[in-house]
Order: structure tokens, then C-alpha cells, then sequence
């Protein structure tokens, strides 16, 4: 398992700095609204070491293969979101393109239904846009859309799961980059990275689930 992640990192990490690139370049006009360019994301080493962490996550798991296989796949795409993010703060519709193909083509590999998943989907997406309308921009509309997309990966009870992690760990972030003056009360920070995190915990504990 060792080996097949390392080959498939090295395979990866370019393909990965290219595929980012990409990404951002084609939101170039949206990055300048915010006085941003295109740019390096992070440093090869801290993508090949995410990568690496990302796929003997999903390679360990005692699971089926097909799960193994979905697993390698969202928290390898997890973790390029994580790093524009976390770069950036954004999260860009491109960006979201293949996790909502692939949501959509592991249905018969999922133990929920299609509809319980897209009411999952759903669900967040409103939720989650009407804290964003209310927060005033507090949440990005990035946030909203990966959140409704994830709901078909992980049905109801993950995607609040997911919510529930996100929002305990962005509150807690939030409070001690107050303390330590590196934020301010009206300003902003990349509140994805966190759910994100909380969207790991939920995947890899209902996979666990699925034996």
C-alpha cells in the first residue's frame, strides 16, 4: 500500500500543480476582483506530503476496494480544495466540476439512495446559503456550493456531521486568531479548510460504518 501511494504521488504532485494552475488562471477575473493573481498554490513538498497522507488515508481503511478507490479520490480532491482555499479563499465552481461527476457516478457504490442524497445535497445548500445571506458574506458562496455537492457523497446525517465539525473548529480558530490580533472582528478568513476537515472525519467514519 505504501508503494501504491507513492507511486501514485509522484504521478500526482505534477499533474496536481498543473491541474491548480489551471484552475486558477481561468478565475483570473474573479482572483483580481480581490487584488489576487494567479500563483503558486504551496510548495511541492507540502502537496506531495498532503497527497501522500490523502491516499493511505483511503488505502488503509479495511474496506472494499470500490471504497478504497472513492476514498483515494475525495481526500485527494479534498485536499487541492484545502489548499486553494486555505491560499486563496476561494472555491471555485471548476473546482467542483469532478467531485459532483464522481458524487453522482459512485451511486451504486454509496449505501444510501440517489435521492437521499441529493435531498442531502439539497438540504445544505440551503441551509447553508441562507447562513451566508444572514453572515453577510461571512460564508462563502464556495462553502455553499462544496457543501451541497458533498451531501451526495455523504447523505443527511454526514453532511451535518460535516457542518456540525466545521463550524465548531472555524468558531474555535475564529476566537483564538482574535485573541492573538491576527484578525480582526470584521474580517475574513478561508472558512472552507474546516469544513473540509469536518467532511474528512464524516467520509472516513461512515466508511468504517459500511463493513
Amino acid at each position: 500500500k505504501l508503494g501504491i501511494a507513492l507511486v501514485l504521488t509522484a504521478i500526482l504532485t505534477p499533474l496536481s500543480k498543473r491541474l491548480m494552475a489551471w484552475v486558477l488562471e481561468r478565475n483570473r477575473d474573479s482572483l483580481a476582483e480581490y487584488n489576487l493573481e494567479p500563483g503558486p498554490v504551496c510548495s511541492s513538498i507540502t502537496l506531495a506530503l498532503g497527497i501522500m497522507v490523502a491516499l493511505l488515508l483511503g488505502l488503509v481503511i479495511p474496506v472494499s476496494t470500490a471504497s478504497k478507490a472513492l476514498s483515494c479520490f475525495l481526500l485527494y480532491w479534498l485536499w487541492l480544495l484545502w489548499l486553494i482555499d486555505y491560499r486563496f479563499q476561494f472555491i471555485f465552481d471548476d473546482s467542483l466540476v469532478p467531485l459532483l461527476i464522481m458524487g453522482l457516478a459512485a451511486t451504486p457504490f454509496l449505501p444510501f439512495s440517489i435521492w437521499q442524497r441529493l435531498a442531502a445535497g439539497a438540504g445544505a445548500f440551503v441551509v447553508l446559503a441562507a447562513l451566508a445571506i444572514l453572515g453577510r458574506g461571512a460564508l462563502g458562496g464556495g462553502d455553499v456550493k462544496m457543501m451541497a455537492v458533498l451531501g451526495l457523497w455523504l447523505g443527511v446525517n454526514g453532511i451535518i456531521t460535516t457542518a456540525c465539525i466545521g463550524f465548531i473548529l472555524g468558531g474555535v480558530a475564529a476566537i483564538i486568531m482574535l485573541l492573538l490580533k491576527v484578525r480582526g472582528r470584521k474580517d475574513f478568513f478561508a472558512f472552507g479548510p474546516f469544513l473540509i476537515m469536518g467532511a474528512v472525519v464524516a467520509w472516513l467514519a461512515q466508511v468504517l460504518l459500511w463493513k
